[in-house]
């Protein structure tokens, strides 16, 4: 069974486009340097353009240094400068490696250095972790036993290629359910990047996976997609990472890494996993003098779900007995009210890095911390607020409501259609246009109106191997003779009517087992009590499809608890309904934190 995807958060944060950022193009390290000249640069007053804690930084470009940079502090400032300085103290381009966490970012600096220097300072190693180790592997693809002709597959070939190897492997014969393609990926990519064992990240990431033989037989599949990159010169994202550090071991490959690569600087250093900091710390041991910048914050470090290791940027300074640390705490974008809260809020984390952070900015309004009762009550004050702004001629476009999860939503976007305020989900979708929503409504649908074939097709169709034509099909035997939801679980008439049409075995009766559960929960009278039996019997299901599973169980959870107030399904799907074709436009932002 295919759970629909509404979702596509964590697909935002887990895949990206790939490009390489610098123009120029060489063949080796050999060549890097060669042709070079010493360029003439546009002065720089850097007393002028920095603050003393950004000064200081650029004047101190030596040996290995942790910037521990707080947000709104001109971090990238600081890093941009910090290149302009080595290229106007006579340090070549190529002899500088600048890794960004976006090859936008890492283009929007050079761009900055070139405004900064008046002329643009070709042969940076500037880009992505996964970009300069393109760079690397083109070089010395032989050397690691790469064709030279490679393709580097992107985030959806690779698991297109992933679900090839799952049908290869042919795992229809074990009872579990087994991992997607694209969950089986991602298991393999934690592995990689967080230096743990498959089954160790099958038993931290996706415990409903932690069964034997769904373990052997993943096995079986990731040799199969090992094999066919392998027969098929393919590399995905990871294996630039591997190759890259593997190629860091062979020696002649160290030894001109150490004598052309005289700077490397790091930005966002938190965000950084297992293998990314093992590599750079590779990089920089072969630098005599470890010149080596990384620029982050402990306190924004937000991407552990994903594998990032806020350890690396935490540890760093116990790796060099002459490592300096600095720290920018002038804040430049908060009024003192805010930064007060965020200061206090920090001071609470359990390993960090002190630091105070402070503002030159007038006085703003002082944050204001209201608690409630209950999420119902959360919302009424939040409409209240925005009429109240509304009242004061305040542009409804002016006014962002933001949440920590996108289940929160729920109460809010319920009590906007009740006062008819328009508003836009600038994270994703509406609740109510969310999938995994639409498919548990689709359920109380049938079971107040079993002749809607529009929400039979949307359940029929989360079945493997079912599409429009069969569910339709289904659905005229269904309702041929117009019999109860109760009737077609008696005397095996539900698995007799799918008897009829060619749907393979196993799916014929995974459709009867799933429908008679469903049927079950129609003899419960509350809504609440209908949807809590749904949600046990979809939880398994979002499991199985979804890495956010826990996120889309929630926003099935709050339509429970919403549900509460309402007496019958009939009541709750017409309020639902009638309040979302109340508006038209869209003004009101909504969006969770992390978009």
């Amino acid at each position: 069974m295919k759970v629909s995807n509404s979702s596509n958060k964590f697909r935002k944060l887990e895949e990206f486009v790939f490009e390489i950022y610098d123009e120029t193009y060489i063949e080796s390290l050999d060549d890097v340097g060669a042709a070079e000249i010493t360029e003439e640069y546009d002065e720089v007053d850097f007393k002028t353009d920095l603050n003393a804690e950004q000064l200081e930084i650029v004047n101190s470009i030596q040996g290995p240094m942790l910037i521990i940079a707080g947000a709104g502090s001109g971090k990238t400032r600081t890093i941009v400068y910090s290149v302009a300085k080595l290229l106007v103290s006579g340090v070549k381009p190529s002899e500088i490696m600048l890794i960004t966490f976006t090859n936008k970012a890492a283009k929007e600096m050079i761009k900055r250095v070139e405004a900064l220097l008046g002329k643009k300072p070709k042969g940076i190693w500037a880009g992505t972790f996964h970009s300069i180790a393109s760079r690397f592997l083109r070089m010395y693809a032989k050397t690691l036993g790469l064709k030279p002709n490679y393709t580097i597959m992107d985030e959806s070939d690779a698991k297109r290629l992933m679900k090839l190897s799952i049908e290869k492997a042919d795992v229809k014969d074990i009872k579990e359910r087994f991992p997607t393609s694209t969950m089986a990926k991602a298991i393999l990519s934690f592995s990689i990047n967080c230096n743990k064992t498959i089954s160790e990240v099958v038993q931290w990431k996706y415990k409903q996976f932690d069964h034997d033989a769904i373990f052997m037989k993943l096995r079986d599949v990731l040799k199969i997609y090992s094999t066919k990159k392998a027969e098929d010169s393919l590399v995905d994202f990871d294996d630039l990472l591997v190759f890259w550090n593997r190629l860091l071991d062979e020696r002649f490959v160290a030894k001109l890494v150490a004598k052309k690569i005289k700077y490397v600087l790091v930005d966002e250093y938190q965000d950084t996993n297992y293998i990314q900091d093992e590599i750079i710390n590779k990089i920089i041991q072969q630098n005599t003098e470890h010149n080596l910048m990384i620029v982050g914050d402990d306190s924004q470090s937000i991407y552990g779900f994903r594998g990032a290791n806020s350890q690396n940027i935490m540890e760093f300074s116990k790796r060099f007995d002459n490592c300096r640390v600095f720290k920018l705490t002038q804040n430049y974008r908060s009024v003192p009210e805010i930064l007060d809260l965020a200061n206090e809020s920090i001071m609470h984390n359990f390993s960090k890095y002190k630091k105070e952070m402070h503002t030159t900015r007038k006085n703003g309004m002082k944050p204001i911390h209201v608690s409630t009762e209950s999420d119902e009550y959360q919302a009424e004050f939040i409409v209240n607020m925005i009429n109240r702004l509304k009242f004061e001629e305040y542009d409804l476009d002016d006014i962002a409501v933001l949440y920590r999860a996108g289940y929160h939503s729920l109460r809010i976007e319920l009590e906007l259609q009740r006062y008819k305020i328009p508003y836009v989900v600038h994270s994703g979708v509406s609740f109510f246009e969310r999938a995994h929503v639409k498919d548990l409504l689709a359920h109380l649908r049938i079971i107040h109106n079993p002749q809607d074939e529009i929400s039979w097709s949307r359940i029929l169709t989360l079945f493997k191997g079912i599409g429009k034509k069969t569910s339709s099909k289904i659905f005229d035997l269904i309702s041929a003779k117009n019999h109860s939801l109760d009737y077609l679980t008696l005397d095996n008439h539900l698995f007799n009517i799918l008897n009829k049409l060619k749907i393979p075995k196993l799916v014929r009766e995974e459709i009867c087992v799933y429908l008679t559960k469903f049927f079950i929960s129609i003899k419960y009278n509350k809504p609440n009590e209908v949807i809590n039996k749904l949600i046990h019997q979809l939880r398994k299901y979002l499991e199985i499809q979804h890495e956010d599973w826990q996120d889309r169980l929630e926003d099935l959870k709050q339509i429970s608890i919403y549900s509460q107030n309402f007496d019958s399904i009939s009541i709750f799907l017409d309020s639902i309904t009638l309040n979302k074709s109340t508006f038209e436009s869209k003004k009101v932002g909504l969006s969770s934190i992390e978009i």
